[in-house]
Formats: structure tokens, sequence, C-alpha cells
């Protein structure tokens, strides 16, 4: 759907142009958020030392951005790029309304904090894209000749010439260990991790189910 647009894009390698290509596929529509998002990803992990997204575990990624403000696309670019997703349990959010992020190696605490740099904000949020998104348009009636200027004015430039990082440092972290068992409630008969099943009369129910409040 969006190859012509992807492959346009010049000093990219052919993985990262894959993964960009699928990213913008999912996300659904072409701006300025979600390229800011893949970028810092890219930069974050290269500061990092990391050879490539992550395909297991082993990274984990707090956001600053928030809800109800115009970040949503740039969580899902730091997401593609990284491979730190949410469904994985490896994205978490912290609001506080930033176009920001912690990366975190889980194995030695090593981080980085990833901000977009506040003159790259500007350019986008006083974009010809963005006044049409502050007008009521939906982002995929905005004229491609709007919305593809400002994602590929992004991607052209070096992933470090889009933010600005902090790091790396050391910080502490506690990983639970993953539950691999699950349980059926008693009571509705549905299957259920087993770390969050509850006890009532020596029988596992869920917490739906679950008599208890506190």
């Amino acid at each position: 759907m969006h190859r012509k647009l992807v492959d346009s894009l010049q000093g990219m390698d052919r993985e990262t142009r894959e993964y960009l290509y699928s990213a913008l596929n999912i996300h659904g529509h072409v701006c300025g958020g979600m390229p800011m998002g893949f970028a810092a990803g890219l930069a974050a992990m290269k500061a990092l030392g990391m050879s490539g997204r992550e395909r297991n575990m082993n990274t984990t990624v707090v956001v600053n951005a928030g809800i109800g403000h115009a970040a949503g696309c740039f969580v899902d670019g730091v997401q593609f790029s990284t491979g730190c997703t949410f469904g994985k349990g490896l994205l978490k959010r912290e609001p506080k309304g930033k176009w920001q992020f912690v990366m975190i190696q889980k194995k030695d605490g090593r981080a980085v904090r990833v901000r977009i740099r506040e003159e790259i904000l500007e350019s986008v949020f006083t974009s010809a894209f963005m006044q049409q998104r502050q007008q009521g348009v939906d982002p995929t009636d905005v004229p491609p000749e709007i919305s593809h200027a400002g994602f590929i004015r992004i991607l052209s430039m070096k992933p470090e010439d889009v933010v600005h990082i902090e790091g790396p440092f050391t910080v502490e972290i506690h990983s639970p260990r993953p539950c691999f068992r699950r349980v059926v409630c008693s009571s509705c008969g549905q299957s259920i991790a087993e770390n969050y099943a509850r006890l009532e009369d020596g029988k596992p129910v869920c917490l739906d189910c679950t008599a208890y409040t506190a």
C-alpha cells in the first residue's frame, strides 16, 4: 500500500525499510508523528549499542506520552522500530505529555532517555498537516502532497538529528518472571493465567468472578 513512498527514502538499509513499510501499513496513515517515534527508536538502539530491534523480552521502553494529545502516532513509531511492543509487555506508559521515552536493557539496567528536539516539534506542529488536523480533517483525508512531505522530511534526517539523548546511565529494574501456566475459572469456565487467579473455597476464580473487592 505504501511501498512507493517508503522506497523513495534514501540512506536506509533494507531491513529497516521493511520494518518501516510494515509499520506504515499497520499504523494506517501517513503523518509526521509516527516517523518521529521510528527515528527516535533507531537512535535509542544505536546509543545502547544494540545490533537490531528487540525480538525477545530483554529491552523495555517507558514512554512519557500521555492520552488525548498528539502523541499516539509517536508511540506507534517507537514500538515499530524498537520491537518493544505493548503486546509483549515491553512498552509502558508514564504520562507526562512529552514526546520522550526511556529505553532500558533488562540484563544490566543500562538506559538512555530520548526526546524529540524542540525545533523538530516546532516544525511538525506548524506544518500544513497539523493545520489540517486542527481543522478536524482525518489523517487519511489530508492530501498526500501534504502528509507525505512531513513523513519524508523526518525520515530523510539522521535519527540522531531528530532527538536529544541522555545517557547511557544505569537504573534499577525489577522484572517479574513470566508465567506459562493457565488455570480454568471454576465459576465462568474461562482460562486465565495462573498468576491472575484467585482462590475461593480452594478453587481458582478469575478477577471478573471473584467475590473479593480488594
